[in-house]
């Protein structure tokens, strides 16, 4: 892909709700897919009748409202799929990552965290629902600093801008599904008043994406070189951003994987320096198969066989495990 690419959009649906305003909290997706793969083995009802009766909020411990967003998270951390019949499935991956026998089943490895970031932001139900607010802020969004109101004034002005003013959410949805966003990705003062289970922050926040700023109310992003990204998420990223966007070709430009849409660079909020470090030993650490050059001022990485690059993209993320 050259740096002057013109990228075309998988078409989709925007989403604001479905959250019931709960942030993902830690022990949500291993206790719904828990859950669900009891269910599953029960077989006296579906996944989705089961979730929509009472009987998931004696078994989740939880009210029809908390219910709702557990399902929400689950669905668009890739925990669940949704078939063409419009029930809900557990998918295969989560179920070898988070399930029974799962490789980490409680969030101890940050790939694991990194890999929810990465379906938060750049997965897509069947039907093309996605989570309009996360793809935009790290996929298009510039600020460096911002508050609530700031970051909402821009997704909807980038909403309008893309669907027309028949896509606008309300702007009570708007704006809580944003408080909701930050509350995800950035730490916030504890709630007096609130109980333990409303004060569990979420399992995102250990990424460090978004911190706090100096004055109140304003969050920073943290753009730069992430510790915890390791070669293997990274590569399991570059991957899925070729396979979407340029899946011919046999090039791809340090400028694309750095600042293009769904690049690595931008989904993990990595700087040119970090993206440079990956693509120091990218040759060895994939046996041949990728080949970084910098030919006349041209810095790309090469794509040296033909392969399917999902299942590239899975097979090294496995290796973090």
């Amino acid at each position: 892909m050259s740096k002057n690419a013109t990228i075309n959009e998988t078409p989709m649906r925007p989403v604001f709700s479905g959250h019931e305003t709960f942030p993902m909290r830690y022990g949500w997706l291993k206790k719904v897919l828990d859950t669900a793969e009891s269910v599953e083995k029960q077989g006296k009802t579906t996944l989705k009748n089961f979730l929509a009766s009472d009987d998931a909020m004696v078994e989740l411990g939880v009210g029809k409202n908390m219910v709702a967003a557990m399902r929400h998270w689950a669905v668009y951390s890739g925990v669940f799929d949704i078939n063409e019949a419009k029930e809900l499935e557990i998918n295969p991956f989560a179920r070898w990552l988070m399930g029974e026998d799962g490789k980490d089943p409680w969030l101890e490895n940050y790939a694991t965290l990194w890999y929810i970031h990465w379906n938060l932001v750049c997965g897509r139900r069947s039907n093309g629902e996605c989570l309009f607010t996360y793809y935009w802020f790290f996929n298009y969004c510039n600020l460096s600093e911002f508050d609530k109101d700031i970051l909402t004034k821009q997704v909807g002005s980038s909403l309008e801008e893309r669907f027309g003013k028949d896509k606008m959410p309300a702007a009570l949805t708007l704006g809580r599904d944003v408080d909701c966003f930050i509350s995800i990705y950035s730490a916030k003062t504890r709630r007096k008043g609130k109980s333990d289970e409303e004060n569990i922050e979420s399992p995102l926040l250990e990424l460090g994406l978004i911190n706090p700023a100096q004055h109140h109310g304003y969050f920073k992003v943290n753009r730069g070189i992430k510790p915890s990204l390791s070669i293997n998420t990274f590569l399991f990223g570059l991957l899925m951003f070729w396979k979407e966007y340029s899946p011919n070709a046999k090039t791809m430009s340090f400028e694309s994987i750095c600042y293009q849409p769904m690049s690595p660079g931008r989904v993990f909020l990595i700087n040119e320096d970090a993206v440079a470090g990956f693509m120091h030993n990218i040759s060895k650490l994939t046996k041949g198969l990728f080949e970084y050059s910098e030919t006349a001022g041209m810095k790309e990485i090469i794509l040296t066989k033909n392969i399917d690059f999902e299942s590239e993209a899975y097979r090294f993320f496995k290796g973090n495990y």
